[in-house]
């Protein structure tokens, strides 16, 4: 009875004894560094922090705990678990919070590398970056809805957008002559431009060439005449 009684007490030690860690995770992987976070034990006691590492479980009644995430990046969640033994570390993934994609577009459908992308939550600036070779900016959001900005080349363009998942914004550029972005109208306007300027030095090299052969001429009838 001893050694049964022994092996009791052993189990309901061992979570306290080993010390677990919980790791608490988005839906996709990424750390949730910064999360607001609760534990709540079985005696009703809790713990409200900072996520900034995996969580180290300490003299935690039956090794029994309920974790709720409270938000991340400034945005709510509000996900919480069951009561759960820890017997060893474990990682926790929060559903929902996963990665959110913003394609930034020209008028052509051309993707814009490089553009400049801000996530807003609240009227609070969430996440910023730049889209990459195609066009894309990534980055892991929990579910809300977000203004989403994209500025290239002095354009800027804003909507709302359910996040995570894909959005997509089209500017107004046309097409990167020398680093000078231009639209559609712009673009067609230099075009323009150019075949009058063209066009207007073709006039005034032939009136030139005119003149020229008109004043010769003039010269020679003079000669001839005297």
């Amino acid at each position: 009875m001893r050694a049964v009684a022994l092996a009791f007490v052993l189990l309901l030690l061992a979570p306290v004894l080993a010390q677990p860690t919980v790791r608490i995770r988005a839906e996709n992987g990424e750390p949730m560094l910064g999360a607001r976070v609760r534990i709540v034990t079985l005696d009703g006691q809790a713990q409200e922090f900072e996520l900034g590492a995996p969580v180290l479980l300490k003299d935690i009644v039956l090794g029994t705990i309920k974790v709720e995430v409270i938000s991340w990046k400034g945005v709510p969640i509000g996900y919480a678990t069951d009561f759960f033994r820890v017997y060893e570390d474990m990682t926790i993934r929060v559903p929902g919070v996963s990665t959110a994609e913003v394609e930034v577009k020209g008028s052509r459908g051309q993707a814009l590398s490089g553009a400049r992308v801000e996530i807003y939550y609240g009227g609070r600036l969430v996440e910023s970056g730049t889209t990459d070779a195609g066009g894309v900016y990534r980055t892991t959001l929990p579910p809300a809805t977000y203004l989403v900005v994209a500025e290239y080349g002095g354009r800027r363009v804003e909507a709302s957008a359910r996040l995570p998942g894909k959005t997509s914004l089209s500017l107004d550029v046309f097409i990167n002559v020398a680093g000078v972005t231009l639209s559609s109208s712009e673009f067609a306007g230099t075009i323009l431009l150019i075949i009058l300027v063209v066009l207007a030095l073709v006039i005034i090299t032939y009136e030139y060439a005119a003149w020229r052969r008109r004043r010769l001429a003039r010269v020679i009838t003079s000669a001839g005449g005297g």
